[in-house]
C-alpha cells in the first residue's frame, strides 16, 4: 500500500486505544481513611475491570462494587463517591501499562500486509489485513488458518470482530498483547498460542470468541456443520465430538447452534469424563444435551 505521510498520521494515537484493549489499564485510589495522605494504593482486579467495562461503553460515570460497598465513579473528576454519606470519597488515577514493542517497527509490520478497506470511519480503523493479504501473513507465520487452531488464538487476541479480517487498531491490539513487532517474533508466538488453546489454559477464551466471530450479522445462531467444524479444532481430544456431532446432524430441530448451547457443550467436554458418570450431578444440562447423553449411554450399555 502506499505510504504518504499522511496515511499513518494517527498511528500513535491508534496504538495508544489499542494499547488499552490489549493491556487493560489498572486504577488507583487514595483518600485519607487508609493509609497516609497522597499515597496511591491499586484497586484489586476486578474492580479495574468493572471500572474499564465503563470506559469500554464509553460512560464517564457508572456505579462499581468496593469490597462489598457501592461507589459511584466519575471518571471525568476522577473521584469514586461512596452511597455511605459518612465515607470517605476516593481520587482516581489510571495506571496505564505499555506493551513491551516498538510502534515504528509495529508500524512496518502492518504496512506490509494492509490496505484499505471501507468504510474509512470504521472505528478500529481505515484500512487492515484481509483477503489475498491475510492468506500471506499467515503463510509467513507458518500457520494454515483453515486448520491450525493458532489463527483463531491470534484473532482471539487482537479482538477481531470479523473472521478473516485484521483492522488496523486490532492488529495492533494483538501484537501488543504478544508483545511481538516484527514477523519472526509474531512467528515464535504461534507454537505457544496454540498449546495455550489444546492444553485448556487460554480454551475458554478462544471458544467463546470463536461463536461471535464466526456468526454472520445479524443471525443470532451458527449453523450446525459450521459448529461442528470448530469443535474439530477447539476440542480434537473430546472423546465425543464425532459422536455428539453425528446424532446432532440426525436428530436436532433447526440443525444450528445458539450461544447457550456453544458454551455447555465447552463444559460437558472439559468437566464431564467420557463415560458421563458425573453429568447427573448438574441438573442445568439443556434439553439437547439430556437427549444425547441419553442416546449415547443406550448406544454404548452404560
Amino acid at each position: 500500500m502506499s505510504t504518504k505521510a499522511g496515511e499513518f498520521a494517527t498511528w500513535d494515537l491508534d496504538c495508544e486505544q489499542a494499547f488499552e484493549v490489549a493491556l487493560p489499564p489498572r486504577w488507583e485510589f487514595r483518600d485519607r481513611a487508609f493509609g497516609s495522605p497522597g499515597i496511591w494504593r491499586p484497586f484489586n482486579e476486578a474492580v479495574s475491570a468493572e471500572i474499564n467495562a465503563l470506559v469500554r461503553r464509553g460512560q464517564r460515570r457508572g456505579n462499581v462494587s468496593i469490597n462489598g460497598a457501592e461507589f459511584a465513579v466519575d471518571l471525568q473528576d476522577m473521584v469514586a463517591m461512596p452511597t455511605d454519606q459518612y465515607a470517605v470519597p476516593r481520587g482516581l488515577r489510571k495506571n496505564a501499562r505499555q506493551p513491551n514493542v516498538n510502534k515504528k517497527a509495529l508500524r512496518q509490520l502492518y504496512q506490509k500486509y494492509a490496505e484499505e478497506l471501507p468504510p474509512a470511519d470504521h472505528p478500529a480503523g481505515p484500512d487492515g489485513i484481509a483477503g489475498d493479504k491475510f492468506l500471506e501473513l499467515f503463510k509467513d507465520l507458518g500457520v494454515n488458518p483453515g486448520t491450525d487452531v493458532a489463527a483463531l488464538a491470534l484473532s482471539s487476541a487482537c479482538t477481531a470482530a470479523e473472521m478473516g479480517v485484521f483492522r488496523r487498531r486490532e492488529f495492533i491490539c494483538g501484537c501488543a498483547a504478544l508483545e511481538v513487532d516484527n514477523i519472526a517474533d509474531l512467528r515464535g508466538k504461534m507454537p505457544e498460542l496454540r498449546d495455550n488453546v489444546l492444553s485448556g489454559r487460554s480454551l475458554p477464551e478462544v471458544y467463546a470468541y470463536t461463536f461471535g466471530v464466526a456468526l454472520e450479522p445479524p443471525c443470532k445462531l451458527l449453523p450446525l456443520e459450521e459448529a461442528a467444524q470448530y469443535w474439530a479444532l477447539l476440542l480434537p481430544n473430546w472423546p465425543l465430538r464425532e459422536d455428539f456431532c453425528e446424532w446432532a446432524m440426525r436428530h436436532m430441530k433447526g440443525k444450528a447452534i445458539n450461544r447457550d448451547l456453544w458454551m455447555m457443550i465447552l463444559k460437558l467436554a472439559t468437566e464431564v469424563p467420557a463415560d458421563l458418570s458425573t453429568f447427573n450431578e448438574n441438573p442445568a444440562w439443556p434439553v439437547v444435551l439430556d437427549d444425547f447423553v441419553e442416546y449415547y449411554k443406550v448406544q454404548k450399555g452404560l
